[in-house]
């Protein structure tokens, strides 16, 4: 993946203690096209303390020695919550990460107000909860298949690659009996695990895969981060099945892990349907491409042919799709594949869905043919704006019902009204 061209808002409570936050958003950051925006609030009639000024100049200095780009910002306000989300906008963040500064105990949890924060604000949010000032050499996560976990798993990667770290995914299989000799619990932990392979192969991961099976989720996650220096999770609305009355499961591990945590939002795409990235003009039907690289050309044609792609874009666009495919199948299993690509300076995320009735060999995990090809272009300066995108066709696909009916489907509004059905992200 190419780096995302991040913006990072850090909100600093208390700059005399937040270096290591501020040594996490630079590696994050990724050089050259990162920036940091260090801020620190100030009551309204407060006056600036110079060692403050001092302290957050120090801060921005050494992240532009990693060559990121730091700015410091001291605001003035009564109200914390409002000046952040007002320096979100003002400085065009797309990311924020913030500290946890109080306890991880289910009272603190529930009433923290970065936890509200977190939920009104339309940027992928991080917030970290630092236990061990150490040099983090293995890494954790754990995973249930939703876009904030997708997202976890990618800023756990970028972290393991710059640290050298280990990194191992984790997901359980959750089984009120779990009877291991059960063929039936079996079979669901090689479905999980196939299906989670396919979700990291797309997003360009080949990483240690454990999958557990267990009657509850919180206790084999917490097991297995008490030799971890970092765990990385999804936000709760991944896991809002498996709600407990003090909070969800995430609130859970974070109070019982031993090791520091991320908490990983991902708000990227929040609210976008399928429906409004791959409309009736960019649904094609009765493609009949001889191979893969065939069907990727037609589709890119496709969207040209419906001024989605000018001209003049084409070969760009071609090549970076068809590079993409060529460092790996984007089969995704189900008879489905996401051909994807990213796209320097596109303003947003371009599909393209083709219905091919004879099947296509895309080279996947399996001899399958696939039948559904969404085309993803995506933009190169924040690559991560399609996973939510890429979660929701995962869950669509898996329905063997809605595979069927999108074969038979005789119009492209036939299929624009079943992915309708599809909840949008957030």
């Amino acid at each position: 993946m190419p780096p995302a061209q991040l913006r990072i808002l850090v909100p600093l409570e208390n700059p005399h203690k937040d270096g290591n936050l501020v040594d996490l958003a630079a590696t994050l950051a990724t050089a050259p096209w990162g920036e940091l925006h260090l801020t620190h609030v100030l009551p309204p009639n407060a006056e600036a303390d110079v060692d403050i000024r001092q302290i957050l100049t120090a801060r921005a200095d050494r992240a532009m020695s990693r060559n990121i780009g730091a700015l410091v910002h001291l605001e003035r306000g009564e109200d914390i919550t409002n000046e952040i989300k007002q320096a979100i906008r003002r400085w065009s963040c797309n990311m924020m990460l913030m500290a946890w500064k109080g306890d991880i105990d289910r009272d603190a949890i529930l009433a923290a107000q970065n936890r509200a924060l977190t939920k009104d604000i339309d940027v992928d949010t991080l917030i970290f909860k630092e236990r061990d000032s150490g040099p983090v050499r293995r890494i954790l996560v754990p995973f249930s298949g939703g876009q904030h976990s997708l997202m976890g798993v990618q800023i756990a990667y970028d972290l393991a690659q710059a640290w050298g770290a280990e990194l191992e995914i984790l997901r359980i299989a959750r089984d009120p009996r779990c009877h291991p000799d059960d063929p039936l619990l079996q079979r669901y932990c090689d479905q999980l695990t196939q299906d989670t392979l396919l979700q990291l192969e797309l997003l360009g991961i080949t990483q240690k895969l454990t999958v557990v099976p267990a009657v509850d989720v919180v206790a084999p996650i917490v097991a297995s981060a008490r030799d971890r220096d970092l765990v990385v999770l999804g936000a709760s609305n991944d896991w809002r099945q498996e709600e407990h009355l003090a909070g969800s499961i995430p609130d859970e591990i974070a109070y019982e892990v031993p090791c520091s945590v991320l908490m990983v939002r991902s708000a990227t795409a929040i609210g976008l349907q399928l429906s409004q990235i791959f409309w009736e003009h960019t649904v094609r039907l009765e493609l009949a491409p001889k191979d893969k690289w065939e069907a990727i050309t037609q589709i890119i044609d496709a969207l040209i042919e419906e001024k989605q792609i000018p001209v003049s874009e084409r070969q760009n666009v071609l090549d970076a799709a068809l590079a993409r495919e060529r460092k790996g199948s984007t089969s995704l299993g189900h008879g489905t594949a996401i051909p994807h690509a990213p796209i320097p300076d596109l303003p947003g995320i371009i599909g393209c869905l083709a219905i091919c009735p004879g099947g296509v060999d895309f080279a996947g995990p399996t001899d399958e043919p696939v039948h559904f090809i969404f085309l993803l272009l995506t933009p190169e300066q924040n690559y991560r704006s399609y996973i939510p995108i890429l979660a929701q066709i995962a869950t669509l696909m898996r329905d063997d019902g809605t595979r069927r009916e999108m074969l038979a489907a005789q119009t492209p509004a036939e299929i624009t009204s079943i992915l309708k059905r599809q909840p949008a992200s957030g």
